[in-house]
């Protein structure tokens, strides 16, 4: 009965010291978990700071160059529809459509969007308010240079919240491949027009303008300060382009020009058979087939140095 009793009180004492060299967790230390925010405050490309989503969902671009930078960068599932302008890509096409011109709010708002893209080369900056009040963010992009395009497909790459630095690079890439094979090459006298009807052409401070320099031709209407310019008859036989360009397709028939225009005959473009018809997507919209605007330029202004693809 003793030995019992020693043995019962041996181990009351191990557990007891186990026991005491357990102290309970020190909780002193552990911080709470900051909650995730839900929105963050950006600065656009006009300066105004945008509250946007942390990650947005229910998207609308307002213009197609950013349409097509919103697939450019993997982010096309987060459309919520397409304007009435958007043809490319062909995923478009099964979206729900909305009305920019004119821009009908309430069309918007049906579509439940939580950012919108817009860009002050289409869009009014004065709209910008009106939609924040009906509850829709509306981020403005704008597009002055060749750089602004890979520099966009970073800036969506963030607000999405997926990688864009490979779409990114890979256009980088190709300007500077077209960029290098012209180096050191005649520089021919280039008209870019828009169409064929009333002149319209691109200013000295438009992308387009700099793609033209870029594909290694004299960008005639760097003549016209600002980003737009209208020609004149006078105006383009005093120039003497050595190549038009025009953005009608790449099935633009040049008699359609003379038609229209008959005192080009005289121009040494007219003479020596340089005019051309490109796709106007490429180079009236600033997304990511700018590049193959440029490509397709060199090709046409240096075919001996870049092919045409």
């Amino acid at each position: 009965m003793r030995s019992r009793f020693l043995l019962e009180s041996v181990l009351l004492a191990l557990l007891g010291g186990a026991c005491a060299c357990q102290s309970p967790p020190d909780t002193t230390d552990v911080a709470e978990e900051a909650p995730i925010p839900l929105t963050i405050d950006v600065t656009d490309a006009l300066g105004r700071t945008v509250t946007v989503p942390m990650r947005p969902s229910r998207v609308l671009s307002l213009a197609p160059n950013l349409t097509e930078l919103v697939y450019g960068v993997g982010a096309g599932d987060r459309l919520a529809g397409a304007s009435q302008a958007d043809d490319f890509p062909p995923a478009v096409d099964s979206l729900p459509r909305f009305s920019t011109f004119p821009l009908e709010p309430e069309g918007l708002v049906v579509l439940q969007p939580d950012l919108l893209l817009a860009t002050d080369e289409i869009n009014s900056p004065t709209d910008a308010d009106r939609l924040a009040d009906l509850g829709m963010p509306t981020y403005f992009f704008t597009f002055a240079t060749v750089a602004d395009v890979p520099a966009a497909m970073r800036t969506l790459g963030d607000l999405m919240g997926t990688d864009a630095m490979p779409a990114a690079q890979a256009f980088e890439a190709r300007v500077e491949a077209v960029q290098s094979r012209v180096a050191g090459a005649a520089r021919p006298r280039t008209l870019l027009i828009i169409g064929d009807d009333v002149l319209y052409a691109f200013g000295e401070a438009s992308y387009a303008s700099e793609a033209v320099r870029i594909a290694g031709g004299e960008n005639l209407t760097d003549a016209f300060e600002g980003r737009a310019a209208t020609l004149s008859d006078e105006w383009v036989l005093q120039a003497a382009p050595e190549t038009i360009v025009v953005l009608a397709g790449d099935d633009y028939d040049p008699a359609q020009l003379l038609e229209r225009h008959p005192t080009w005959r005289l121009l040494p473009a007219v003479q020596n058979s340089r005019v051309v018809g490109l796709n106007p997507d490429w180079l009236s919209r600033p997304g990511p087939r700018l590049v193959d605007g440029i490509e397709a330029l060199a090709a046409v202004l240096h075919p001996d140095r870049v092919p045409p693809a």
